[in-house]
């Protein structure tokens, strides 16, 4: 029987008892309807998983006791960061959930020219958090046990003009592209950036400065991608090209 993993953002060791957070220990006790001496995975995102015995179940809280730790990773062989165009509604939130799934390492929420969603201040902090949560979810449900990194929003020319967690191999999503996957070669231990627009796409003003920075025009076929469609196909088959599947 699989064990239900549990992400806990607070440092781990062998042989320590830990009560879980409210939502943790709400889910364990009263979806997952777990009793004392269940076993559990926990682990907080700094790399390997720890085995833990429930040695408590009240109303409201769940305690474990950490017996040994296990240095599983399931980290992909090749570093892969994601600049997706904010999309409107649930298709950022399963932008990032699918792209954890497959092994992002960094994910880059970027407010391009055509992005129809207007953050502030205050909503940027509402989304951050929420876009977190749905990481940790993601990987306690795929068995990853490094947290990718979420950066804030940024505008795409700001993103583009930093060099801010862009990679030896820069690729910009395109329809209009020439150039497939099939065709590139990766550099040793690179770093893959893939520069995805919002809904409509990024402009062309966008994608020209994208190639000015050393990102090449890539196609996924001759079929126009939703920009959810396309983070996944992407990331896919980058995988398979370069990576692990």
């Amino acid at each position: 029987m699989t064990r239900s993993r549990v992400f806990q953002a607070i440092p781990l060791q062998k042989g320590e008892e830990v009560t879980l957070t409210l939502a943790a220990s709400h889910h364990i006790a009263r979806v997952l309807r777990a009793r004392t001496g269940d076993q559990l995975t926990l682990f907080n995102g700094q790399g390997g998983e720890y085995l833990a015995t429930i040695i408590k179940v009240d109303k409201k809280q769940v305690t474990v006791q950490l017996i040994a730790y296990l240095p599983k990773e399931t980290e992909s062989p090749i570093a892969i960061s994601l600049a997706q165009g904010i999309s409107r509604g649930e298709k950022m939130d399963y932008i990032i959930q699918k792209s954890v799934e497959l092994g992002v390492k960094t994910l880059v929420p970027i407010v391009a020219e055509r992005t129809q969603v207007r953050l502030n201040a205050e909503r940027s902090q509402k989304r951050m958090q929420h876009w977190q949560s749905i990481i940790e979810s993601a990987c306690e449900q795929c068995g990853r046990n490094q947290l990718p990194v979420l950066a804030p929003p940024i505008a795409s020319y700001q993103w583009l003009q930093s060099g801010s967690s862009i990679g030896s191999l820069r690729l910009v999503l395109s329809p209009y592209a020439k150039q497939t996957l099939r065709t590139l070669a990766l550099p040793s231990n690179a770093q893959v950036s893939v520069l995805i627009g919002p809904e409509g796409g990024l402009s062309e003003q966008e994608i020209a400065l994208a190639n000015q920075q050393g990102f090449i025009s890539l196609s996924l076929g001759p079929r126009i991608l939703r920009t959810e469609t396309a983070a996944i196909a992407a990331i896919s088959a980058i995988q398979t090209h370069f990576g692990d599947m």
